[in-house]
This record gives structure tokens, sequence and C-alpha cells, in this order.
């Protein structure tokens, strides 16, 4: 069972920086009193931005204060154990008896590997994502021009579906080394949407290792590449990365950069009619964009009826859906109602339990339910367990 939370790592953080409360509330614009109640377990951090505020004033990272990488405890969270460690040698290592590789069975692989990463299948990564990447990059080297146009294409694929898989698991550093190779070899080829592709994951790995600057300035110059694009692959990043920069700039306060992002994404959403990475680049997927923003944006009681404006029937991907039931259960934490928080952190779980059981902001606000109900109802005591959050836990 897990018996922390965020405040605890801040407080083992400032003691070990030799820091007061006042110290660390003055760095981060707070008040001394509600860093106490970080500590003691009664606030949770729920925003991205206070999350890398605090980081950035006690000089350690995002990932310092997640707790992230997890210690796998399930042969399900080995999985994404494994994932990293064997990324790794993808990246450095050649196996000295590779078998040659067929670039057809190669496409189809990196395009299996895309639609196990949008169903939150970690099973089918797991056996796919390294190999794929190992033998894509030994293709991209292959002396005939057109084997190595498909290595390339196979190598971006994998690679950004590799670093957007394990980024949240909390293998940033990692993630953004697959990134940085994504877009090294789509640059070399020089395809826009592979460029798109890569820049949208560099962006997404930047923000989550807290780097919100460099996350906007990405996404923003990757679009503005993009800008006059006109078939359905590189009109998907233009919107997408939109989406990010909007995300990026809400996390920075720049409240009136995020409406022209979206409003950009959101028209280029009906010039799309096919989708040939999975994206869902559609009007329901802005939405659900929308709904991740407020929570960034000031408007975090706000999610919640935005998350009612967006059609479920209309969402294809599991990750999709468990991404809005995880940021709407977040707008109603805000707004007071954490029964229904509850439900819609369940309903997530159903669809995409590692997903769910993985990620910081989910694992925070359940602590702190717990907490604050001494136990609560069955429906939360079922998710706590899911989550192997103690359901009688006190704070420290």
């Amino acid at each position: 069972m897990r018996n922390d939370y965020m405040g605890l790592r801040v407080a083992r953080w400032r003691d070990i920086g030799g820091m007061t409360q006042q110290q660390l509330a003055d760095a981060v614009g707070v008040t001394r009193e509600y860093i106490s109640m970080i500590e003691n377990g009664k606030r949770p951090v729920t925003k991205r931005s206070l999350l890398i505020a605090l980081a950035r004033a006690l000089g350690v990272s995002v990932d310092d204060l997640t707790g992230q990488p997890y210690a796998p405890e399930s042969p399900q969270e080995l999985l994404m154990y494994s994932i990293a460690s064997e990324l790794r040698q993808a990246l450095d290592e050649d196996e000295d008896d590779a078998l040659p590789v067929d670039a057809d069975v190669l496409t189809a692989t990196a395009h299996r590997a895309r639609v196990a990463r949008m169903a939150c299948d970690y099973a089918t990564l797991a056996r796919l994502l390294p190999a794929l990447v190992m033998q894509s990059r030994l293709l991209a080297a292959s002396d005939t021009a057109q084997a190595a146009r498909t290595g390339v294409s196979a190598f971006v694929s994998a690679t950004t579906d590799a670093a957007m898989a394990i980024k949240s698991h909390g293998y940033v550093d990692l993630a953004a080394r697959l990134a940085d190779a994504a877009q090294t070899a789509a640059g070399s080829a020089g395809e826009p949407a592979e460029m798109g592709a890569a820049a949208f994951a560099a962006a997404q790995c930047a923000l989550t290792g807290g780097s919100r600057r460099k996350s906007l300035r990405l996404a923003t110059e990757a679009a503005d590449a993009l800008d006059g694009a006109t078939n359905d692959a590189a009109l998907t990043w233009y919107g997408m990365l939109h989406l990010h920069a909007a995300l990026s700039a809400a996390t920075l306060g720049h409240a009136g950069d995020v409406a022209p992002h979206l409003a950009e994404a959101d028209a280029t959403a009906t010039r799309v009619s096919t989708d040939p990475w999975l994206q869902e680049l559609t009007p329901t997927n802005v939405g659900i964009w929308r709904v991740a923003i407020a929570l960034e944006n000031g408007e975090s009681d706000h999610a919640p009826q935005y998350a009612r404006q967006v059609d479920p029937g209309r969402i294809r991907g599991v990750h999709r859906r468990a991404t809005l039931h995880i940021d709407c259960g977040r707008g109603l934490y805000a707004a007071g109602k954490r029964d229904a928080a509850v439900q819609q952190f369940l309903h997530a779980d159903e669809l995409a339990p590692q997903k769910v059981r993985t990620r910081p902001w989910v694992l925070e606000l359940v602590g702190q339910l717990v907490r604050d109900a001494r136990g609560g109802s069955e429906e939360l005591r079922e998710l706590a367990a899911r989550c192997r959050i103690d359901p009688l836990n006190e704070p420290a």
C-alpha cells in the first residue's frame, strides 16, 4: 500500500535543502499556510504549474516530487519497467545475430504498436516496441534508398510512440531522448508529418519534465513550419501541435494565448477526413483537450462543464476516453463534488487501469479523498484499493 504523497516529498526535500516553509512559499508565490497544508496532507498538488514551481524552488526534478517511476509491484507494472530498460538498449545496442528486416513487416508492426498505444495495451507495446526501435534504426542505415526511407519512417513512428508511452510513467529523460532521436531522423528525411509527430513528442516530453517554455516553443515553431499543409497527415500534426501549445500556454499562465491555439486546432479538425496517425484530430478531441486546459487555466471547477459538452460516442480510442474521465474527475474534485470524482476515476480505471494507477494526479487526489473521508464510501475504498492506497491512511 502506498502511504506517501507529494506533500511528504515536498517536506523531505525542503528539509534536506534547509529551507523554511516561508522561504519555500516565497519562492513559489503562495502563503506559508498553503505550503503547510500541502506538507500535512490537507491540500493536494493537482496543477502542473504548481508542481513545477515547487520542484524548481526546491532544486529537484518533477519526478522527485511525484515519486516516479514507481517500483513495479505487479506483472502489469513490470511491463513499463521492462519497456524502459529494453528501449535504452534498442537505441544503443545492435544484436549480433539480428536477422534481415522485411520493410513491409516493419511498417505493419509500427502501425500495430500505435494501435496498441492508443488502446493502452501495454502488454503489446512491451512485446513490440524495443525490437521495433532497434530494427527500424538498423533498416534506416541501409544502403538501399527505399529500404532506408522505410526504416526512417518506422523509426520515427516507433520512437514517438515509445516516448509518448513511457513519459507519463516517470521515464522522462529516456522519453526525451527517444523524441530527440525521432526529430533527428525526421529532419534527415524532411517529411512534414513525421517532423510534426517528432516535434509533438518532444514538446510533450518537455512539458512533462517541467520545461514549459521549451514545450511551448517547440510546439509553436513546429506548427508554424506546418502552416499551409494540405494533406491529412501533416494537418493532423498541425492541429495537435496547436492543442499542445494551448496547454503549454495555460501552464505558463498565458491565458490570452490559449484561445487562438484552440481555435486554430478546432478549425483544422474540420478539414481532416482521415486519421493516418490515429490522433483523432476531431472537434470532439479538441473538446477533450479543453477540459485538460481548464485544469491549468484557472478554471478547474469548469472542467466538468466542458466534459459534459463532449459526446463520448464520438471518441474512438480508449486512451482518449480514459483521459476524459480522469480530467473530469480532477475537475469534479475541484468543484467539491468528491463522490462524482470517484465515479469518474473508477470509469477510467475500467477502461485503462494501468494508465490510471500510475498517474500522479489520480494517486494524489485519491490519497487526499481517503485522508479527508477517513475511509469514505464503498466506491472510494474500492478505488483506493485498486490504486494501492490504504483506505484508512492518515497523514504522516
